[in-house]
């Protein structure tokens, strides 16, 4: 029994059923351990939750950074990737990172709503931040870079909400509308 082995199945029980649909034992028996083990690790349920949402966090981060640092000359492919990485990580992140960042970041426990809200706000602030600096980059941008970043997340936070809820086949439909509309109003 490891902490990692902890952390995981608890990432997994939280995204799948929520902060308040987990419990401590439902986690040490997917770890195979008695839940008072996990409180020589952790004291409680919130410091286990907290401590994934900071490591989710910061591995979503590293994400952004690592996406970031290898921009191509094409602006328009660039940002249509990045869009279908996020689906991608979604869909198939075997650690299920991106369901439970947007689950949590819609739907946060109510009693943690304050400290997970602060959080969430820092990870989207990094990627404003970097997706500013995109555009800022740009010179056919540069002057529209807060409307374009802006715009982007909008189109973005839309095409998530349709993957979360309607699936596939509904952000596949959506992208393939808004990102054309997005990015002809954009180049005007």
């Amino acid at each position: 029994m490891t902490i990692k082995e902890i952390k995981k199945a608890a990432l997994l029980n939280f995204t799948e059923k929520g902060y308040d649909g987990t419990s401590l034992s439902d986690i040490a028996q997917e770890v195979g351990i008695k839940k008072q083990s996990i409180y020589s690790h952790f004291k409680s349920k919130d410091e286990l939750f907290i401590t994934v949402m900071r490591e989710v966090i910061d591995e979503e981060t590293k994400f952004l950074y690592q996406f970031f640092s290898h921009y191509h000359s094409d602006l328009k492919s660039y940002l249509e990737d990045f869009i279908l990485k996020f689906k991608e990580r979604y869909v198939n992140n075997e650690e299920c990172n991106m369901k439970f960042v947007l689950r949590m970041a819609y739907m946060p426990p109510v009693h943690l709503r304050e400290e997970v809200v602060y959080n969430f706000k820092l990870y989207f602030s990094e990627l404003e931040n970097l997706l500013n600096e995109l555009f800022l980059s740009e010179e056919a941008f540069s002057k529209k870079a807060e409307r374009a970043t802006l715009s982007f997340l909008t189109i973005l936070d839309g095409l998530l909400v349709a993957l979360m809820y309607g699936g596939i086949e509904r952000f596949n439909q959506k992208f393939k509308v808004s990102w054309e509309i997005y990015w002809n109003g954009l180049i005007k």
